[in-house]
């Protein structure tokens, strides 16, 4: 029976010891999870701005070459390549996003392959690119004011 009564007199004595060790466990593990958290925020928070520049610019791209003038020198550039390039950059950062912003950016992708052919000749095609890249814009800033 003693050492019961040693084991408990033990524990009481050093209860103050115990739940000290028990508290800073238990904050250090809330600690460790909440800068996961944060981490992960930044990254998506990083991503989604620079969706939505790419987004911006490639909006930029497409009304350029559907509205500028024939002599204006953005229809004179190499604009599918750089469209192409832009598309693809917000594809590659759709990928750190969640998978209905990964949708969005590979639909974005398909309706850009259909009809950048036809931007400078089409308002319908110029449309079509615009919605899907609008889709894409809402969606991310949808994800970006839910983070938290």
């Amino acid at each position: 029976m003693s050492s019961k009564f040693n084991l408990k007199q033990q524990f009481q004595q050093n209860l103050l010891a115990i739940l000290s060790i028990a508290i800073a466990i238990s904050a250090l593990a809330y600690n460790s999870w909440r800068n996961e958290q944060s981490e992960e925020n930044r990254n998506l928070r990083a991503a989604g701005f620079e969706i939505m520049k790419e987004s911006a610019r490639l909006q930029y791209l497409v009304d350029s070459i559907t509205y500028a003038s024939s002599n204006d020198p953005i229809k004179q550039q190499d604009t599918p390549i750089i469209g192409w390039v832009t598309v693809n950059q917000i594809v590659s950062l759709s990928q750190l996003m969640m998978p209905e912003v990964k949708g969005d950016a590979e639909q974005l992708k398909l309706v850009w392959s259909e009809h950048w052919q036809d931007l400078a000749d089409d308002e319908a095609a110029n449309e079509k690119v615009s919605n899907a890249n609008q889709r894409l814009v809402d969606r991310v800033r949808n994800q970006l004011t839910s983070l938290k």
